[in-house]
């Protein structure tokens, strides 16, 4: 009985152990077959469970063969496997449609679930980069994030691009983000622009990027967010992740090209078409007296025929509607992509290349880009796996457009041209001898023909780039990744003038050379583990070396020998700068973590840090930490909303702090020899005119974010709602010092700015039936922008200054970044401007604010309509508040072409007469009186009495236009038809019998529309340069509309 009552605890046992069954597997993503780290793998009706390690690996023990796995992560649809006696489960999981629940790439390429997010970040697919014909990346992007504010320069397709998240928080520089493509920092400095006296922009380093390569685009905003990049993340990070091989079977090849053509809109918006060349209404009578071109305010068009011009001939006087369509051409661009793709369970790889081929609008101007591409996988062992990618790209741009005050600016030699004259007349540039006719007696504004036929400016750049990464995973808990990376280019630029040309007479020749290299290198160490209960861990830990060195050789030549020759040994004068200031290095060394606690991936709460040593600040400084701390609760995980209309709800918080080195250099003495001697021997020369720093300290960002996202109507109603209050101290500045020192300035850590605003992104899918579907988006975003301290003593901050009447852009303690000062008028005690005894209105003695360039808010609207294979999207962009000085518009009142010079004319011109006919019969007689004859101002004398005093209406508009901004400031908001395209895919029994999955064909077209502005003859976005001082416009070149098509065929 003894013996058979203790085989009864051992049959049970034996039993027992037989029900326990253990089994393992993997699970990847659907789309792309990548592995799910932190996957959940549950026992149906049991508690406990596993979750997957960072190679979508796990392991579980189940309690009998009639068990069932729930699998499930955030983001993908959850999945249930009966275990049915197998062992090994090989499970992928497909993405939810909802972008409430959708996966996205962080900082470090890490991937993860965005409801474990604790902040915002903002998305962009492939369809949104490269569906509309635009060859930059960045720019495609206009009005579709909110929070992110693109725009471009009026250089066009070749120049450089400005990205600002939340605002502006260092008053020196341009405030872009750090950019990394497929976890690789890239080099995106500008390489030159235009300021207020002239230049061109030369482009920068994303520009180059391939729109048909772009799988997606993230873009980290707060400090929470951006933390793990470190001191080059205080303006925010956007992540560029490439489009690779994964989750291919086989070979395929994948073509598409889209040709686009660009249209000038050069009709202008107000303009006065009743007078034409000439002063005070009067015709010439011999070529000496000829009016040059670009003042119009000579007689009625009615009141004469012809009119002598400078070049000797007579020509008719008449008004010429759209008059400088003539001088552009179309402008055409091709850009075609070849990718071949190819993979299996063990390997994978991507190819492309890329070609862009563009003839500008602007005569013999143009570009082309080549871009090869390669990316490659190798799962070399089961535990190893090893990527691989590299890029090269080859450009040469040809002619790019002169900005500002530049005299071979053809937007200003152009929109100052009097409506009679023809562009067509300017054809006829130069003298037998080959000199320079000189229509305008402008030394400073060259004829546009001159501009295209003398002159010239040619660039090539070289960029080669690549990344090595080995990822190596040792249990089902811990991984380990090794990486280097490194972003390599160079550029030639090459701007000549030939002999005669304005301002330039003897000839110039200008050559730059620039390069530019960083490297990186990373390892991490991840570690994957339950907790007790449902808690989980996901830790990393981790270091970065970066280096970076830049170098610039200039070489000027001057007095050209041979005409016409643009070669360095054909001019009498060269110098050569190798500028030692322009030659920097920089090295960043760091240390980083981050540490994520889950609970039932519902709760998370989310630890990250990093520590730099800086080779730009003094040793004292080297080092700085900065923390961060996000938490996320799914709410729609814990409680039951399933009686509600409630499908997802989520809420969260981060709280951050980023900081940011000094400018390379900033602590440096550089010196040089002078040329001149002293006892025989040369002399030295301390360079520069700032005064290094030996104590810079680090600017630091301290931010904090709460939001929520909630989705209606199992998620055809989203809705993500983001505050944030972000705080920069200790920015660095350049400030004014006595010129006693050596130096005109020097750079301190002098300014604390701060950033609070909102955004709202809203998804509705109104339409959803078997065959039709409407999706509708709408982003909104409002900062308020405020200048906090400056240094002691210190109000304003001069960030900019523009060409003509002293406006400037500031900064001023306690306003808005952006301010707009400058001399204004003088107004009384009712609000009427003060004239004074010469009919002239009185200005102020000192500058006084005029505007901000800050916009109120911004947003935009995306439509996307899809019947069969048909689909229709479209995209509006909104800038609401904002001010512009627009100097093409002080200038045309200036020369009287701008309809608001017109009252006074007739009598003015009435009087001039009368006074020509009196001095032609000498004299005789009493001479002709003006009795009020001209433009009487409105406004009040200074006792108080309305103005009665007639003067020349051009003497007062060119007194208005040299002296005060303030009637050429305007509201620079704007509502654009940013995008539309038309997309058609074939039905695939059309080609059932070839060996292609899809084909589609459609219509593109980008800047159509200018629905509202209120901005005469420019577009508002009319900037000529990428920095901080936005709000200054001149010159601008006319804006551009663009049609085209695309094809897309799939092997």
């Amino acid at each position: 009985m003894h013996k058979l009552l203790m085989l009864v605890p051992m049959a049970l046992l034996s039993m027992y152990s037989w029900a326990q069954v253990k089994v393992e597997g993997s699970v990847t993503d659907a789309a792309d077959g990548q592995p799910l780290s932190g996957a959940t793998v549950l026992i149906k009706g049991k508690t406990g469970g596993a979750s997957t390690n960072s190679a979508g690996k796990f392991s579980i023990t189940v309690p009998n063969d009639n068990a069932i796995l729930v699998f499930s992560s955030l983001g993908f649809v959850t999945k249930e496997v009966p275990v049915k006696g197998q062992a090994t489960f090989n499970i992928t999981l497909s993405r939810e449609e909802s972008e409430l629940r959708s996966v996205v790439v962080t900082a470090l390429n890490i991937k993860r679930q965005k409801g474990a997010l604790g902040y915002a970040v903002a998305e962009a697919t492939a369809k949104d980069i490269a569906g509309f014909g635009e060859t930059n990346a960045m720019q495609s992007l206009a009005g579709k994030l909110a929070g992110v504010s693109i725009t471009g320069t009026t250089a066009g397709p070749t120049g450089s691009s400005r990205i600002t998240i939340r605002g502006v928080r260092e008053l020196l520089g341009n405030n872009q983000p750090l950019y990394v493509i497929d976890g690789v920092p890239a080099v995106n400095g500008n390489i030159g622009s235009a300021d207020q006296n002239g230049g061109f922009d030369l482009g920068d380093g994303l520009s180059d990027l391939n729109p048909n390569d772009v799988e997606s685009i993230t873009v980290l905003k707060g400090a929470s967010a951006a933390v793990l990049y470190g001191s080059r993340a205080l303006n925010g990070v956007v992540l560029i992740t490439t489009k690779s091989g994964r989750g291919r079977k086989g070979l395929g090849v994948e073509f598409s090209s889209n040709m686009t053509i660009d249209r000038v809109n050069t009709k202008l918006d107000e303009v006065q078409k009743l007078y034409g060349q000439g002063n005070n209404g009067l015709t010439p009578r011999t070529v000496g007296d000829a009016p040059n071109i670009v003042d119009s305010w000579g007689p009625r068009y009615t009141e004469v025929d012809s009119i002598l011009q400078r070049d000797g001939t007579k020509r008719p006087y008449k008004y010429l509607e759209d008059n400088m369509k003539g001088f552009f051409r179309n402008g055409v661009t091709w850009m075609n992509t070849v990718a071949v793709t190819g993979g299996n369970e063990n390997a994978n790889m991507r190819f492309s290349y890329s070609n862009i081929s563009n003839t500008d609008v602007n005569p013999k101007a143009g570009f082309s880009r080549n871009t090869f591409s390669l990316r490659g996988e190798l799962k070399v062992t089961e535990k190893l796996t090893v990527e691989a990618k590299g890029n090269l790209l080859l450009e040469d741009v040809t002619n790019r457009p002169a900005l500002t005050d530049d005299v071979n600016n053809i937007g200003n030699g152009l929109l100052s041209i009097a409506g009679n004259f023809d562009q067509a007349w300017l054809k006829n540039y130069q003298n037998e001898d080959g000199s320079y006719i000189n229509y305008t007696g402008n030394p400073y504004r060259a004829n546009p023909y001159w501009t295209i036929n003398k002159t010239t400016n040619n660039s090539d750049k070289k960029r080669v780039g690549g990344a090595l990464t080995a990822k190596y995973q040792f249990n089902e808990k811990l991984s380990a990744q090794v990486s280097a990376g490194t972003d390599f280019y160079t550029f030639n630029f090459e701007n000549f003038y030939d002999k005669y040309t304005p301002s330039r007479d003897g000839g110039v020749l200008q050559l730059r050379s620039i390069s530019m290299k960083e490297e990186n290198y990373q390892a991490m160490i991840n570690y994957v583990t339950p907790l007790f209960g449902d808690f989980k861990l996901n830790a990393m830990a981790g270091g970065n070396l970066m280096r970076a060195r830049n170098t610039n050789r200039e070489i000027t030549g001057q007095e050209i020998v041979e005409p016409g020759k643009n070669i360095i040994a054909n001019f009498k004068s060269i110098r050569v700068i190798d500028a030692p200031a322009g030659n920097t290095s920089r090295a960043i060394h760091s240390v980083f973590g981050n540490a994520e606690f889950s609970w039932r991936d519902q709760v998370f709460v989310n630890f990250q840090a990093r520590n730099d040593w800086s080779s730009t600040l003094p040793p004292s400084n080297w080092s700085y930490f900065y923390p961060s701390l996000d938490l996320s609760w799914v709410v729609s995980k814990s409680l039951d909303l399933s009686n509600t209309p409630v499908s997802y709800a989520k809420l969260r918080a981060s709280f951050g702090k980023v900081g940011s080195d000094a400018i390379p250099g900033s602590a440096d003495f550089y010196y040089a020899l002078t040329g001149l001697t002293f006892d025989g021997k040369p002399m030295g020369e301390i360079l520069g005119t700032t005064v290094p720093n030996d104590n810079i300290k680090p600017t630091f960002k301290v931010s904090q974010e709460l939001g929520a996202e909630i989705g209606f109507l199992k998620d055809r109603l989203s809705v993500d709602f983001t505050w944030y209050n972000e705080e920069t101290k200790d920015a660095i500045v350049i400030l004014p010092i006595a010129s006693s020192s050596g130096y005109n300035d020097a750079l301190l850590n002098a300014a604390t700015l701060k950033n609070q605003g909102v955004e709202i992104l809203v998804r509705a899918t109104p339409v959803k039936l078997s065959d039709f579907r409407w999706d509708l988006s709408f982003n909104y975003a409002r900062n308020r922008n405020k200048v906090v301290k400056l240094a002691e003593g210190l109000e304003t901050f001069t960030i900019a200054q523009a060409r003509w009447a002293g406006a400037t852009i500031t900064g001023d303690v306690g306003e808005k970044f952006g301010s707009i000062y400058g001399v204004d008028f003088t107004y009384n005690d009712k609000g009427e401007m003060i004239i004074a005894g010469d009919g002239k209105p009185v200005y102020s003695s000192t500058p006084m604010l005029l505007g901000n360039t800050t916009p109120d808010w911004t947003g935009g609207i995306t439509n996307s309509f899809t019947w069969r294979g048909l689909e229709l999207r479209a995209v509006i962009d909104i800038r609401v508040g904002g001010d512009l000085f627009s100097m093409s518009n002080l200038n045309m009142y200036g020369q009287g072409t701008a309809p608001a010079t017109l009252p006074g004319r007739d009598g003015w011109n009435e009087y001039s007469r009368e006074i020509r006919a009196w001095q032609d019969g000498g004299s005789v007689g009493a001479e002709p009186t003006q009795q009020n004859r001209g433009y009487i101002a409105p406004g009040a004398k200074d006792d108080g009495t309305p103005n009665d005093v007639a003067i020349s209406p051009s003497v007062y508009w060119r007194s208005v236009s040299e002296t005060t901004p303030r009637p050429f400031i305007y509201d620079g908001g704007f509502v654009k038809l940013r995008d539309i395209g038309l997309n058609y895919t074939l039905p695939k029994s059309l080609y059932k019998r070839v060996p292609v999955q899809n084909i589609t064909v459609g219509l593109i077209g980008r800047n159509l529309w200018i629905i509202s502005k209120n901005t005469p003859n420019i577009d508002p976005e009319s900037n000529y340069n990428n920095g901080n001082g936005q709000g200054f416009e001149y010159g601008s070149l006319p804006g551009r509309k663009r049609y085209g098509f695309n094809v897309l065929i799939k092997l």
